[in-house]
C-alpha cells in the first residue's frame, strides 16, 4: 500500500486531498475544523489541524538535518579547488538570480495594489500595525537564523569528514536522506493541503481566502518569465545559435521539470538539454548537479515575492532596501532547498519570522500557501531552477573553451 502511495503523482495525491476537503465542507463537516472534546474538557488540536501538524511540526528539524548532511557530504567529498570552469559556470548561476531578484522587486511594485493574503486579524492576530524592525537587527535575524546557523553547522562538519577521509560514506547517508525525506514529503503534504483547505473554509471569508491566491501567479509569472527570456538571449548569443535553436535544447527539459516538480529527478533531462546546446553531456554532468542543489533562481524569487506579499499583510513596513535584504536572503536560502517538491515551504517561514512576522502568522500563511504551492507555484519554480541549470552550464562551458567548435570535440 505504501509502495504505491510513494509512486503516485504527487500532484494527483494533492488533488484528492483538496477536493476531498471541499467536499466535506460542502456536506457541512465542520467538526474536522473543531478542537476534539469530551465534554468541556480539550483532548488535542481538530483533526485537520493535526493533519496540517504531520508536515509542518517535523518539517523545519528534517530539513536543517537534510541541509547540514547535503553540505557536509558535498564539502567532504570535494577535490582541489572548484576550477575554472566551475567559476564560469558559477558566474552564470549568480547572474541570473541576481537578474531575478531585481525583476522579482519590479514585479513586486508593479503588482503592489495586490492583496492575496488575509489579515492577521483572521487568525485573532493583530498583527505588526505601524511597527518596523530596525535594519541592522533584521540583517542581525538573518545571519543568526536556525537556517543559517544549519549551514554553518554544514560546512564545519563537512570538513570534519573530509578530514578523517568519511566522504563518500557521507555521500552515501545523505542520498539516502533525500530518498526519505521525499516519501516523508509524498504522505504529509498531501495531508498538510487536507487541512490547510478545511480550516480555511471553515473561517468567515474562507472560500475568499483561498480563491485570493490565485493573483500571485501575476507578479510569479511576470518576474519567472522575463528571467527566462534573459537566459534564453543570452545563451543564444553565447551559443552562437539563434532563439529557436535554444527553445528546441530547453523546451523538452521544462516540461519534465512541470511534471515533476524536482530538480533532482529533472537530472536527466538537464543532461540531454545540456547536449542539445552543444556542451559535452557527460562533461557537464558535475556542473548541473551542482546546480541542482545550489542554483535555485526560481526558488529565489518564489520566497522574495511570497515574503513581501506577506510583510505588507502582516502590517510591516519596508523600502527598497529591506527588499533587497529578503532578496539576498531569499539568495542564500535558496542555496539550501532541497530539490524536493515543496521543499523550500520551510524557508518561508524562516524568512518571515526573522523579518518580524509572528511565528503564528508565518505558519498560517504559509500553511494557505502550500495548497496552491503545490498546484502550480512549486513547478513554475522547479522549471526556472533547471532551465538556469542547463543554460548557465553550457554557456559557462562554451566561454572556458573560448572556441566556435563544439565542446564535444574539445
Amino acid at each position: 500500500m505504501l509502495k504505491r502511495l510513494y509512486n503516485a503523482p504527487l500532484l494527483l495525491l494533492v488533488i484528492i486531498a483538496a477536493v476531498l476537503a471541499v467536499g466535506l465542507w460542502l456536506l457541512g463537516a465542520s467538526f474536522l475544523a473543531a478542537p476534539i472534546r469530551i465534554g468541556e474538557v480539550t483532548l488535542a488540536k481538530s483533526i485537520a489541524a493535526l493533519a496540517k501538524d504531520a508536515l509542518f511540526v517535523p518539517l523545519a528539524p528534517l530539513m536543517y538535518a537534510l541541509i547540514i548532511m547535503s553540505i557536509a557530504s558535498s564539502v567532504a567529498i570535494s577535490r582541489g579547488g572548484m576550477g575554472a570552469k566551475f567559476v564560469r559556470v558559477f558566474a552564470f548561476f549568480l547572474c541570473f538570480s541576481l537578474i531575478g531578484m531585481v525583476l522579482a522587486i519590479i514585479g513586486y511594485f508593479l503588482f503592489s495594489g495586490l492583496n492575496p493574503l488575509p489579515a492577521p486579524s483572521l487568525i485573532g492576530s493583530n498583527g505588526a500595525g505601524l511597527v518596523s524592525t530596525p535594519f541592522a537587527i533584521k540583517i542581525y535575524n538573518v545571519v543568526t537564523s536556525a537556517l543559517m546557523i544549519s549551514i554553518y553547522a554544514g560546512l564545519i562538519f563537512g570538513l570534519a569528514l573530509k578530514k578523517i577521509d568519511l566522504g563518500e560514506k557521507a555521500d552515501q547517508m545523505s542520498d539516502l536522506f533525500i530518498d526519505g525525506f521525499r516519501k516523508f514529503l509524498q504522505i504529509t503534504i498531501p495531508l498538510a493541503v487536507f487541512g490547510s483547505v478545511t480550516l480555511a473554509l471553515n473561517k468567515p471569508g474562507g472560500v475568499e481566502t483561498l480563491t485570493n491566491l490565485v493573483p500571485i501567479l501575476l507578479p510569479y509569472l511576470f518576474a519567472m518569465g522575463l528571467v527566462w527570456i534573459t537566459m534564453v538571449m543570452v545563451t543564444a548569443a553565447i551559443q552562437g545559435h539563434g532563439f529557436i535553436f535554444v527553445l528546441r535544447a530547453v523546451l523538452p527539459q521544462a516540461l519534465v521539470a512541470f511534471s515533476t516538480s524536482s530538480s533532482i529527478a529533472t537530472l536527466p533531462a538537464t543532461k540531454i538539454a545540456c547536449d542539445q546546446l552543444g556542451a559535452n553531456g557527460d562533461e557537464s554532468t558535475p556542473f548541473f548537479t551542482i546546480g541542482a542543489t545550489i542554483n535555485m533562481v526560481g526558488t529565489l524569487i518564489g520566497l522574495l515575492l511570497l515574503s513581501l506579499y506577506t510583510m505588507k499583510a502582516f502590517g510591516l513596513e519596508f523600502g527598497v532596501g529591506e527588499m533587497f535584504v529578503v532578496g539576498f536572503q531569499s539568495l542564500i536560502f535558496a542555496t539550501a532547498a532541497a530539490g524536493t517538491p515543496s521543499a523550500s515551504v520551510v524557508l518561508l517561514q524562516e524568512i518571515l519570522v526573522s523579518q518580524g512576522v509572528s511565528a503564528e502568522y508565518a505558519t498560517y500563511v504559509t500553511g494557505l500557501i502550500i495548497t496552491i504551492d503545490t498546484l502550480i507555484l512549486d513547478r513554475l519554480r522547479t522549471v526556472m531552477n533547471t532551465q538556469s541549470d542547463s543554460m548557465s552550464t553550457a554557456n559557462g562551458l562554451k566561454l572556458y573553451y573560448k572556441t566556435p567548435k563544439t565542446l564535444e570535440d574539445a
